[in-house]
């Protein structure tokens, strides 16, 4: 799939309203439980960010690997890689195994387009209450683009099925890309 000149404007624009919450991952948490839609167990947490922005975020370390679904891939990982876009600093070798391999992201959605249903979308480690703030770095987030709209959930944990793509166009407003093909919700508990 190829973006439009359009959707990267509004990519890198919806990014630069991020609020600095969004990032911090240190802090205050409280771990809760939920369950997403195929049964497996999620731990959602709350954060203290600065200057008390609240986030809510996933427990990656409970996020349990199916040999027989989709590759689980972790933020955890993405972020392994320091990208800069003045250098010329090749991912490393774990994040170049994962290009073209269908993986399974836990995150929450950020919409780059209005309506209850979206196709393209930015999908976060962590959500926050608050949207001011600097633009996250570029490893910290996979643009998605649906195959078809996907209803939108703004503070419910959602499980995304697609090809991982690592395309480093900061152009664009993304490294990382996610061919999506399925969503859904987590639901707590």
């Amino acid at each position: 799939m190829k973006t439009k000149p359009l959707l990267v404007l509004i990519v890198v624009l919806a990014m630069a309203a991020l609020g600095p919450g969004l990032w911090n991952g240190s802090a205050q948490e409280k771990a809760t439980q939920g369950e997403d839609i195929k049964g497996n167990q999620v731990g959602v947490i709350e954060e203290q960010g600065p200057s008390g922005h609240q986030t809510i975020g996933i427990d990656e370390n409970t996020i349990l690997e199916d040999p027989r679904k989709e590759l689980p891939l972790r933020f955890s990982t993405l972020m392994t890689w320091d990208y800069q876009p003045e250098g010329d600093h090749p991912p490393p070798e774990k994040i170049k195994e994962l290009h073209g391999r269908t993986v399974h992201l836990t995150g929450f959605m950020y919409p780059l387009q209005e309506g209850k249903s979206v196709q393209y979308f930015c999908l976060l480690r962590t959500t926050q209450t608050c949207c001011y703030g600097p633009r996250p770095q570029y490893n910290q987030y996979v643009f998605v683009e649906m195959a078809k709209p996907t209803e939108f959930h703004r503070l419910d944990p959602i499980s995304c099925v697609g090809k991982f793509k690592v395309e480093p166009t900061p152009q664009e407003g993304f490294i990382y890309r996610l061919e999506g093909e399925s969503c859904e919700t987590i639901s707590k508990r």
